[in-house]
């Protein structure tokens, strides 16, 4: 899921990438314990009847299901922050706060789509400047994916400053630093 938000104060443009939404804690909790009850209920059925060995297992089964579900939910709450402003183009991932934060220089930052060899793996779009990279919604579908890359390189491509702000009044030596961002 993308959503975009343009600042009005020196062209801040900040894209905000996220999983599809999770389901809620309550939900994912009363499946869990639907399946949960049913899997012990046969473990504790089968040794009832004889059969001891399935209870263990039952267990471990319920032991599985729950990382898996919270492995799941977690996952799905993770959030990439793109930050365009003058200067810089500033990356952040994290699930509650940013755990990886890379800045580049807008300057030389450019937008790569990888395209892999054969059709079985989704491209990558990675964000790239003097070396290091970052890959970008590495969760998005192939469509989802092209649209962030497009929306990536149209932000980088807007001029720093609008035209009209360097006008006639202006000296040429404040023009080129108002592009520059000084």
């Amino acid at each position: 899921m993308l959503s975009e938000l343009i600042g009005s104060e020196g062209g801040l443009r900040i894209i905000i990438i996220q999983p599809n939404p999770p389901m809620p804690w309550n939900t994912l909790l009363r499946i869990f314990a639907g399946m949960a009850l049913f899997t012990l209920m046969i473990g504790i059925g089968c040794a009832a009847l004889g059969l001891p060995l399935v209870l263990p297992f039952s267990g471990l089964e319920v032991l599985a299901l729950a990382a898996g579900l919270y492995l799941s939910a977690v996952r799905g709450s993770v959030r990439e922050i793109v930050r365009i402003d003058n200067v810089a183009v500033v990356y952040e991932a994290g699930i509650r706060a940013p755990e990886r934060r890379e800045r580049f220089h807008r300057q030389w930052a450019q937008v790569a789509l990888e395209q892999v060899r054969n059709g079985w793996y989704p491209s990558r779009l990675l964000l790239r400047c003097h070396g290091r990279q970052v890959e970008v919604g590495g969760f998005l579908v192939e469509q989802e994916r092209l649209r962030l890359a497009r929306m990536l390189r149209a932000a980088l491509r807007r001029p720093v400053v609008e035209p009209a702000i360097c006008s006639k009044s202006n000296s040429a030596e404040q023009c080129r630093g108002l592009q520059h961002g000084a």
